[in-house]
């Protein structure tokens, strides 16, 4: 496998000095295609040993005092606590320093999470269903259950521009807020519109008491160059968003 250095971005975001946060790209010559890359999904149909050995080399990047906390993420609203037995969630969170929150995402929205006392962290999966479902919501409560005060980063996801959406997903929206309406544009074809993925987290996020929203000005399906695109792509990687505090 190739020593090549990884390379990750670091988010504009600072809720408070012991937060950090990176987001991986698909840089590096270690995954083949269709992955080719720095493939970190275990179901993507990649080689388990070659994504174990991608997640190997990012712990060791890292640096931290224990490995990050992978899930298995199912479209769904459940949080595990870093570091727990918990695996089958699509969220992840801790209070405790040197522990890594991590989601990964190929189009689906990454929503970083912390408390602006600097107490605690979580990374969300947030794909279309599990932002309908609520999750984003559970999080901040699991966070912030006393209502301290919350910033969120919105990580790279597909924008609303290449996301075509039914008839269907967009009542399923508007089943639960009317409102929403407004991150659906008509498309040109009928029945159809854009989904805007980011515009729908910052309403929910705002719901929830967080008023404190950045991020958003990544696009999977633009920047194939640096993220994974399932929609674009079909058999493609996973890319990692990482959110931990410092002691």
């Amino acid at each position: 496998m190739s020593g090549a250095p990884l390379q990750w971005l670091v988010p504009d975001w600072t809720p408070h000095p012991r937060v950090r946060a990176c987001i991986t790209t698909r840089h590096g010559d270690r995954s083949p295609a269709p992955w080719h890359g720095f493939n970190l999904g275990l179901n993507s149909g990649d080689d388990p040993q070659r994504v174990a050995a991608n997640r190997a080399a990012l712990a060791q990047a890292l640096a931290l005092p224990h490995p990050p906390h992978w899930l298995e993420q199912v479209h769904g609203v459940a949080l595990a606590e870093a570091g727990s037995a918990l695996q089958r969630a699509d969220g992840v969170w801790s209070g405790e320093a040197g522990r890594a929150c991590v989601v990964l995402t190929a189009d689906c929205l990454p929503v970083l999470l912390a408390r602006c006392d600097g107490r605690a962290v979580a990374a969300v999966h947030a794909g279309w269903k599990g932002l309908n479902a609520g999750i984003l919501e559970r999080a901040v409560q699991q966070l912030a259950p006393g209502g301290e005060p919350v910033s969120a980063w919105l990580g790279p996801a597909i924008s609303q521009p290449c996301y075509q959406v039914g008839d269907d997903l967009r009542e399923a929206f508007l089943n639960v807020d009317r409102a929403a309406a407004d991150a659906f544009a008509a498309d040109a074809e009928p029945g159809r519109w854009r989904l805007d993925l980011f515009a729908l987290a910052r309403r929910r996020l705002l719901a929830a008491g967080v008023a404190e929203v950045s991020g958003g000005n990544w696009c999977t399906a633009t920047r194939r160059d640096l993220f994974y695109s399932y929609r674009f792509e079909g058999q493609t990687g996973r890319f990692a968003s990482l959110v931990w505090l410092q002691p």
